[in-house]
């Protein structure tokens, strides 16, 4: 089986010869192949060349690619620092005064700041790759993109004093959720996955999730569908137990799991109803941790989600500077090399 038909067998519930290895590596690779993140994040062909040939060297199934968490507001106008060798650092939050959402426009979101760069390296890599690889395009989701426009502080107050007013910029984080997504299906990516950091349990509450933002990822996930997209997910960081149920009712294909929830409860959780990534610390065991550790971790969670909807992955973004042979150490475990 390819890399891609091994993903799409797990995805789609009919299996496949091995557990599929997708882990969650953007800008983690660009330092292994001798690129520092300041090219990265500027140049199509350099992203698209690191990830294909990351994903090659490792032999992973697929490849993730990110823009980084500012991408959104940047394409609305926020102004963003490019570091040398660092990721793109959001300086400006554009709706830290409400009365400019609506000068703000959703469709910008598919076409300004650095997303016509994201979407010519997502086209680059389906050329170079082929269909070989399962291409997965990472965008923010409503709440995170609210977070970037509004300043996390703001919005928690607003969440809690202020709902009516922060369900507007929801709602608007949505439609631009929607046109980020328009734009990417059109780049040939397989699958689209939304980081919402900001939804977890260690952040917000469960019931303000399920007030505020569940409906909305509702929303999301059907807008998406109609236009078209086959694979849709959800990356939730921390213990993301007390929302499994409601991240897996909105019709997300795959639901990302966080190292501090045990694999072996969220398979229980999910019941099979949605494919599951993870979930190794991303930290302790892959940038901090030695090959042992890894082999070691690794060959745990492979005995525990062997018969499961599972790929395998850190279980959140897996950073600069982790070892290349802590990765190599982790897909050959994988693999049974």
């Amino acid at each position: 089986m390819t890399g891609h038909d091994r993903v799409m067998g797990v995805l789609e519930g009919r299996g496949a010869d091995r557990t599929p290895l997708l882990p969650i590596l953007h800008s983690g690779l660009a330092g292994l192949c001798g690129v520092r993140l300041g090219e990265y994040f500027t140049d199509a062909a350099t992203m698209a060349r690191v990830a294909v040939e990351g994903c090659r060297r490792f032999g992973f199934d697929g490849v993730q690619l990110s823009l980084g968490v500012t991408g959104e507001a940047e394409s609305l106008g926020a102004k963003v620092d490019q570091p040398p060798d660092g990721g793109p650092v959001l300086r400006q939050h554009l709706l830290a005064d409400l009365s400019n959402l609506d000068k703000l426009r959703p469709r910008d979101a598919a076409c300004r700041g650095r997303m016509p760069l994201f979407l010519d390296a997502l086209k680059r890599i389906r050329s170079e790759a082929g269909s070989t690889l399962f291409s997965l395009a990472t965008l923010r989701g409503p709440l995170n993109i609210t977070a970037q426009l509004r300043g996390i502080e703001d919005t928690l107050v607003d969440m809690i004093e202020r709902p009516d007013r922060i369900s507007r910029v929801l709602d608007f984080a949505v439609d631009v959720a929607i046109a980020a997504s328009q734009a990417t299906l059109s780049a040939s990516a397989d699958g689209v996955i939304f980081g919402e950091a900001t939804c977890s349990p260690n952040f917000i509450s469960p019931e303000f999730y399920r007030r505020l933002v569940l409906p909305r990822h509702v929303r999301l996930v059907q807008a998406l569908r109609l236009m078209g997209w086959k694979v849709i997910g959800i990356h939730v960081c921390g213990n993301i137990l007390p929302i499994l149920d409601d991240l897996i009712s909105t019709g997300a294909d795959l639901i990302d799991v966080d190292y501090q929830v045990p694999a072996g409860q969220a398979i229980e959780l999910a019941g099979g109803r949605v494919t599951l990534r993870g979930n190794l610390d991303p930290s302790s065991v892959f940038r901090f941790g030695d090959a042992a550790k890894v082999r070691a971790q690794t060959r745990e969670l492979c005995l525990v989600v062997s018969d499961a909807r599972w790929i395998l992955s850190g279980g959140c973004d897996i950073p600069p500077g982790t070892p290349a042979e802590n990765l190599q150490a982790f897909a050959e475990t994988a693999r049974g090399v």
